[in-house]
């Protein structure tokens, strides 16, 4: 007898189901089923793609977080700040009655431009007085060279680390607003320490800069003199240290800041700081912000000014190209700047613009590195003399308040990996869809690929 091979009948029926017994389930079952899942796996897909939006914004909108990366970081992995001195206010020795005024003149202009405690207490009838100078700059005053400071009898003493150096080895003649200026450890000088910026590895009193200077010069007294802390790479400060006492105390406390290089693949406008190859002399903060402010001033006292932009050595007042049409400011228009309170010489990124109960700001929109040092000062004062005379020299002290400080960095908070993973496991969640899955029900519209029933 021949074997005769056993064939299926060409039917949908499942042999497993036919060897256990069971009937094949009514049609019209099978499309309702199927057709009720429909509405289901569209509500599935609409919630899955909201959370995926959700997700996406994370990413692109809220991107970056800061973090406390160290809080023993040693003074000695930074950069010790730069320091600007600057004469405020003087007495001339000569009591002619031209000398005089030009004194009086001077000192006018120093308050308001750099708004100095004096400049609280100005009136108007004081800014009548010289009505006929018409430019805010010595220079044009025909006393400038007279006016100069001399390295060697400025300075008394000076001191750095707790040794005793020669002042005018780490200190440099600058240019800034009417050219009284003398900087240490600054990067932007033309003639500076190829060694600077320089560093200590101590905090406390004297473990930093000390200078005495002569309060008594050849041609005139010093009354009031400024410092600046500000970063080497920088020439405006987080702020300006006045007084006209005999001894000038600044502790400082650095907060170091830094970015990881993912950071980059931000836009600068929401990430708000440069890379250090994205900075030139153009975007500098500080050349933003002295931009801003002189343009907030010569917007509200329609005038302009012929300032060096920063201070640099060794070569003539750099001077903002002024508009032909506008004219020049002069002394009287110092009512003006006094009145709107702004010091062209500040770190400030907000102009404050409050006028009685109402509060308002202007953002200049100057973003700082993402790899800097932030300068914080603190200034205390010390009258070393009776209180009807002062000392014949200024003491200034300026060091590390503290030994350690917290380190600060900026790092992706949602990066493009955990994107993929978010949507992924958002698919997952929902749709129960996964790679793995996706490819099988691909290969199973394929015969030579689909698996056999059973296994």
């Amino acid at each position: 007898m021949s074997q005769v091979a056993w064939k299926p009948d060409d039917n949908d029926d499942d042999p497993e189901d036919i060897k256990k017994g069971k009937k094949k389930p009514d049609n019209s079952f099978v499309s309702v089923r199927r057709y009720a899942r429909i509405p289901l796996k569209i509500i599935a897909a609409l919630a899955t793609v909201y959370v995926c939006v959700l997700s996406s914004e994370r990413y692109f909108y809220y991107w970056v977080q800061t973090t406390i990366e160290r809080t023993d970081m040693h003074v000695s992995e930074i950069n010790f700040p730069a320091v600007t001195i600057i004469p405020m206010n003087f007495t001339s020795l000569n009591r002619s009655e031209q000398s005089m005024r030009y004194e009086r003149a001077f000192n006018l202009v120093q308050s308001v431009i750099w708004q100095t405690p004096v400049a609280a207490r100005l009136r108007e009838e004081n800014f009548t007085e010289f009505s006929d100078i018409d430019d805010l700059s010595v220079t044009s005053w025909g006393i400038y060279a007279s006016w100069q400071l001399h390295c060697q009898s400025f300075f008394t003493e000076c001191q750095w680390r707790r040794k005793p150096v020669n002042c005018c080895d780490i200190f440099r003649p600058g240019t800034t607003f009417n050219g009284f200026a003398f900087v240490f450890n600054s990067e932007i000088l033309l003639d500076r320490d190829p060694t600077w910026p320089w560093s200590v590895a101590a905090s406390g009193s004297q473990s930093g800069l000390n200078v005495k200077i002569r309060r008594k010069q050849k041609l005139y007294t010093v009354n009031t003199l400024g410092v600046i802390i500000h970063e080497p790479e920088q020439y405006l400060g987080m702020g300006i240290d006045y007084s006209s006492e005999d001894r000038i105390v600044v502790p400082v406390e650095p907060l170091s800041f830094s970015a990881e290089e993912d950071v980059r693949a931000r836009p600068i406008s929401m990430r708000r700081c440069y890379f250090e190859t994205e900075i030139t002399s153009e975007v500098s903060r500080s050349t933003c912000i002295y931009n801003c402010h002189l343009n907030y001033i010569l917007n509200k006292c329609n005038c302009t000014i012929n300032f060096p932009v920063h201070a640099k050595s060794g070569q003539e007042n750099i001077t903002e190209t002024s508009d032909p049409t506008l004219r020049l400011c002069g002394v009287p228009d110092l009512s003006c700047f006094n009145k709107h309170k702004l010091t062209l010489f500040s770190m400030s990124n907000i102009i404050e613009e409050s006028r009685d109960n109402q509060f308002t700001t202007v953002d200049c929109g100057c973003f700082p590195q993402c790899d800097h040092t932030q300068y914080h000062t603190s200034t205390y004062t010390e009258k070393m003399s009776t209180l009807t005379s002062h000392a014949s020299e200024i003491e200034i002290d300026v060091y590390f308040q503290e030994e350690t400080l917290f380190s600060y960095r900026s790092m992706l908070r949602f990066t493009l990996i955990d994107l993929m993973v978010s949507y992924g496991g958002i698919a997952g969640l929902i749709m129960g869809i996964s790679v793995l899955g996706g490819v099988n029900a691909f290969l199973d519209r394929f015969a030579c690929c689909r698996l056999p029933n059973g296994s």
